[in-house]
């Protein structure tokens, strides 16, 4: 197959959309989602046909002078990954369609998401993270997604698309662990994990709005990570396992004081994913494999609250706790989860490692972020009960099936996908059940299990679930948060723009202020030639 149908996920949703657009004005209001499912259909479609033996790749443009190129690959991780999108995003619009039709901007966050996750160097990589990153600041304004921190959350990612930049232009130089380091860094920083946790919205998402919130950037960024090793530098393991064990923390706090479903979601998910930078620091020739089941581990359970969100939300409750307790067990990693060699693998891949007192922290935030959970699931109810449909049922079984067919064919789908994923496989499988190091595996399986019994155990009454006003856990979570940071980065901004208004004003006002000016200009240009 030639390598230019890699474009074809890439380029297809725009124009799709827009023929979905006029179409949509010129049919049935029930066939409208069908409508929209077709479209999605299309798109798996036109992911699919990159199934083709080997790896794809795609030189757009080269710039000669400098070095730089934009490419673009395809590969079996990358697909899966796209897969990772679309497929549970069919599955949640055959459960509930979405209340409003598929516009402009969001059809503009899945293309730039698509973009990212298809990148083949770190300036594609920064080109794609620009458009993404304006693409949901639009989508944000046009939804009234948090807009008061929409600009704040542009600035914050692309000071980290800037140590991007800074990291690629070093990366390949004597100082290549420099470069590493500020390229996991932004990284870091795409995963909108702590300390960058405002880069993508938080709180107030609707439940319809959570996959394109998070499920799909995050899938995008955790694609970053999966392809750490094509950047040919060791991953900064210092820096990734101080970030990992701060943002697990956070997330272990932040999580008590959350009230509604969806926002408790996005900071599971944040908890969930930082194992995956985590896993390809310490993972060793198995870090693509436990990455990648950790990510598509997490997947799965955003989709299965979801779907248990939107259930609940339109009365369809029959199974909304049995789907929102999947989600549970599919974050923590159990047997017969699509997380479940990667989280035990992470675990051996610590004590191997001699991160004792980090493996320790992850298997305690893991406890402690569960507990709410089930305490949530205890009241996930709507007000009437109503049995889902058959279109809703095929929804349900589009994610069952997806979710088993990562958790029982994990070996099968890497091998038929991609050599790399599956000669990682093959070291995971040796690392996890084909192993001497007994203890270690054992050890593994008992955070597990314990994570999953202890947090059923700490789960509160639904009265006593939230600290009240002012208690020592919200002041902690209200200072981990870093909201007075940003308050008091703006009024340093506030005033510095009050003090050059100010001082425009004199010069306006004052011709002599001028002739100072080019006075000292003079003055620091003679003293340089000196």
């Amino acid at each position: 197959m030639p390598d230019w149908i890699l474009l074809l996920p890439i380029f297809f949703p725009l124009p799709g959309a827009l023929v979905l657009t006029f179409a949509s004005a010129r049919i049935p209001a029930r066939a409208r989602p069908l409508l929209a499912i077709l479209f999605l259909a299309l798109e798996i479609g036109a992911i699919l046909v990159n199934i083709a033996p080997g790896s794809h790749n795609l030189i757009l443009s080269t710039w000669n002078a400098t070095g730089f190129s934009l490419a673009l690959q395809m590969d079996g991780v990358t697909l899966l990954l796209l897969l990772g999108m679309f497929v549970p995003l069919i599955a949640l619009w055959l459960v509930a369609p979405p209340r409003a039709p598929l516009g402009l901007f969001s059809i503009l966050v899945l293309t730039s998401a698509v973009l990212l996750a298809a990148s083949g160097n770190l300036i594609t990589v920064y080109c794609a993270w620009g458009m993404l990153d304006l693409a949901i600041f639009a989508w944000r304004l046009a939804h009234d997604i948090e807009k008061e921190s929409a600009a704040r959350a542009l600035a914050l990612s692309q000071l980290a698309a800037l140590a991007l930049l800074a990291g690629t232009l070093i990366v390949d130089t004597d100082r290549a662990a420099d470069g590493a380091r500020l390229v996991a860094l932004a990284f870091w920083a795409r995963l909108a994990l702590f300390p960058f946790h405002w880069t993508l919205p938080t709180r107030g998402v609707d439940t319809y709005d959570l996959w394109l919130a998070r499920g799909v950037p995050l899938l995008a960024a955790s694609n970053l990570w999966l392809h750490w090793s094509s950047l040919h530098v060791d991953a900064p393991v210092t820096l990734i396992g101080a970030l990992s064990a701060a943002a697990i923390i956070a997330s272990a706090i932040w999580i008590w004081r959350e009230e509604q479903p969806t926002r408790a979601v996005g900071v599971t998910s944040a908890h969930a994913l930082a194992f995956v930078p985590l896993a390809i620091a310490f993972g060793g020739d198995a870090a693509l494999a436990f990455a990648l089941w950790l990510a598509l581990g997490t997947v799965i359970a955003i989709a299965a609250f979801e779907t248990a969100q939107r259930w609940r939300a339109e009365n369809r409750n029959r199974y909304p706790r049995l789907l929102w307790f999947a989600g549970i067990l599919a974050l923590a990693g159990l047997p017969l989860t699509p997380a479940f060699l990667g989280r035990v693998g992470l675990y051996v891949a610590l004590w191997e490692s001699g991160q004792w007192l980090l493996l320790l922290v992850a298997g305690v935030s893991t406890t402690l972020v569960l507990a709410p959970l089930w305490n949530l699931a205890f009241d996930l109810k709507g007000a009437e009960t109503r049995q889902p449909t058959r279109v809703e049922y095929a929804g349900l079984a589009v994610l069952v099936l997806a979710g088993a067919a990562l958790a029982l064919a994990p070996m099968l789908i890497a091998h038929a996908l991609a050599p790399s994923a599956g000669d990682a496989a093959e070291r995971a499988i040796d690392r996890v059940i084909r192993t001497n190091d007994a203890l270690g595996v054992g050890i593994g399986f008992v955070m597990l299990i314990l994570a999953v019994v202890g947090s059923y155990l700490l789960r509160v009454p639904v009265r006593r679930f939230h600290p009240r006003t002012g208690s020592l856990l919200l002041r902690a979570a209200r200072w981990i948060d870093l909201e007075w940071l940003a308050r008091a980065a703006m009024h340093i901004g506030y005033r510095m723009g009050t003090i050059a208004r100010s001082a425009s004003t004199i010069a306006e006002e004052n011709p002599t202020v001028w002739i100072l000016l080019a006075g000292l200009w003079v003055a620091i240009f003679i003293s340089i030639l000196r």
